[in-house]
């Protein structure tokens, strides 16, 4: 459908019925890992218990994860942390990048809120490493376009391409279209959301008598608007999310045009957003299970979210996988350079003797066991659509001292079982059955 002039773009016109499946010769397996988070290689270590998940990442014909950190070489890097973050600057040695590829990682997210902690010299400078380590990424760029754009991997059963986006990021971070004489601006593909609270009709009044006070354009379209947030009326309590229609169609787009050009196509997402705002709430917001439809109906393959640090749920749409959250591949808070002063400052810490792990103990003393078990799962595809998909249980540590947690082995015992039950559960609300053998998750696909 055409758009009117002046009017933002219909994301539905970039919808495709039949869902167009994959191109890729049988026996094509996908590696799905979460966030990075580890500042110093791990290869080298040489650990028969890290050796076994690097074995299934290196055995995958692909390998994909979320590069949450800046890779920097400290020899030449003359950028600094930006004033605005994510929720700290982590970072990690220029030879992660090629340790990432000696473990079998192969594509990875750069859409996150971590992106540009480290300010646009240190995304261009994980670009580069990435670029001589011979990985593959998407998600940010010298501007929106090319932040929205896919990039490709070559494997022996075809090509894959990646479309990744963000919802939760810094406002600084979102990269930008060129206008007129003025250029783009480098950053991430971000995905806008307007969060609106419902509310009850009389809670609904007392805020616009309050939002009356304190300035004229307060309500619109029967909503309030105060202090940033909008209230709505209705008889239930919640969250509600609109897309931003720009953003929506760009996303839609770009996978659309990925789909064109490959023989798979993986859509990834940043996403803290849950139905309730807690952090810990397992039914994601609203607006992603739309958006991961319709990604699929646009040409998507396979739907890879992460951002929570807790697994979720997996709902398998017209036969493609939608995974909702794989928690953490790595989650090495404690290996990092010296946190920016500034958050220092806000903790209390006296940053002259305080060191990162004092920082580290500060801020993520209470962090729940849930943000150290973790899920890997990998994907055959036969005859172009999905056959089985294996969920491998993965255990950080947390109760091993700083410098050794975060690390992941493949989980036994209870905590395999927890995880496994875990991620059961939050499927169930998808329709998706998940048999468990042999510590061993399995999803089978017609």
């Amino acid at each position: 459908m055409q758009a009117a002039r002046g009017a933002a773009p219909d994301p539905r016109s970039q919808l495709r019925a039949p869902t167009i499946e994959a191109t890729i010769r049988d026996g094509f397996t996908l590696a799905a890992g979460g966030d990075l988070i580890f500042g110093r290689p791990q290869t080298d270590l040489r650990d028969p218990q890290f050796e076994a998940v690097a074995e299934i990442l290196r055995s995958s014909a692909a390998t994909f994860a979320n590069l949450e950190m800046t890779i920097i070489d400290e020899a030449t890097f003359t950028g600094y942390p930006a004033a605005e973050n994510g929720g700290g600057n982590p970072t990690a040695d220029a030879a992660v990048a090629r340790d990432l590829k000696r473990m079998g990682i192969d594509i990875v997210s750069r859409a996150n809120n971590h992106a540009l902690d480290w300010g646009v010299e240190g995304m261009q400078e994980t670009s580069r490493l990435l670029d001589a380590a011979g990985i593959a990424h998407a998600g940010s760029g010298r501007n929106r376009a090319a932040a929205r754009a896919p990039a490709y991997l070559e494997t022996p059963f075809g090509r894959v391409a990646l479309v990744a986006t963000a919802s939760t990021f810094p406002p600084s971070a979102r990269a930008g279209l060129a206008v007129g004489e003025a250029p783009g601006r480098p950053g991430i593909s971000a995905l806008r959301t307007e969060r609106v609270i419902l509310v009850a009709p009389d809670e609904l009044d007392v805020l616009r008598r309050i939002a009356r006070r304190h300035g004229p354009a307060v309500t619109r379209e029967g909503d309030v608007y105060l202090l940033g947030q909008v209230f709505r009326a209705s008889p239930d309590h919640g969250l509600k999310y609109r897309m931003n229609p720009y953003d929506h169609f760009e996303i839609l787009k770009a996978v659309r045009g990925a789909k064109q050009t490959s023989d798979f196509t993986i859509f990834s997402i940043h996403a803290h957003e849950t139905a309730s705002g807690a952090a810990t709430d397992p039914a994601p917001a609203d607006f992603l299970p739309v958006l991961f439809r319709e990604v699929i109906d646009a040409g998507a393959d396979v739907v890879i979210a992460h951002g929570q640090h807790e697994v979720r749920g997996i709902e398998i749409y017209k036969g493609k996988p939608i995974f909702y959250g794989l928690a953490s591949l790595f989650f090495q808070l404690d290996l990092f350079h010296a946190a920016n002063r500034d958050v220092l400052e806000e903790l209390g810490l006296d940053p002259e003797p305080a060191t990162y792990v004092d920082y580290h103990q500060a801020r993520f003393a209470h962090l729940p066991r849930e943000w150290y078990e973790s899920i890997l799962p990998v994907v055959t595809w036969e005859g172009g659509v999905a056959s089985e998909i294996r969920l491998y249980p993965l255990d950080l540590h947390q109760e091993r001292a700083p410098k050794h947690r975060g690390f992941p082995t493949l989980a036994t015992g209870e905590p395999a079982r927890r995880i496994l039950g875990r991620i059961r559960e939050y499927s169930a609300q998808f329709g998706t059955e998940i048999e468990i053998r042999n510590e061993t998750g399995y999803v089978r696909l017609r």
